[in-house]
């Protein structure tokens, strides 16, 4: 075989798994993505449920306040004081909303996300 017959079936050849590894990091990506869906999906979940049990729980809680309160003050009282607490910590949740909710996500998120990289950064590094 000659050096010129050579080159085309060489250019086809690195051609062939250019393509190949294309595809597999495609699929890299999709796995990945998948996996990443997956979590978060899974998380809002969990969430959503322990938000309407916590909401039922809270309920019967707040009943049980107003009728233990009921008991030595009278019933607008009881149910002025229980308004009153859950106003309190409705506005400091509007106050403390930045380290309540918006860090705790993003800290997930970003984790999520930058967990993997952090990975294959660790592996590429040579060992001594």
């Amino acid at each position: 075989m000659k050096m010129s017959d050579k080159i085309p079936h060489t250019i086809s050849t690195g051609k062939e798994l250019l393509l190949r590894l294309c595809r597999l990091y495609l699929d890299n990506v999709r796995l990945t993505v998948a996996e990443k869906l997956t979590v978060v999906f899974s998380a809002a979940v969990v969430f959503v449920s322990l938000l309407v049990l916590g909401i039922f729980a809270l309920a019967f809680f707040s009943g049980a306040m107003v009728q233990l309160l009921a008991l030595v003050l009278p019933q607008w009282a009881s149910y002025s004081i229980c308004f009153g607490f859950f106003a309190l910590v409705m506005v400091l949740i509007v106050v403390l909303r930045k380290w309540i909710i918006v860090n705790p996500i993003a800290r997930f998120i970003s984790r999520l996300i930058f967990e993997q990289g952090q990975k294959e950064e660790a592996s590429d590094e040579p060992k001594d």
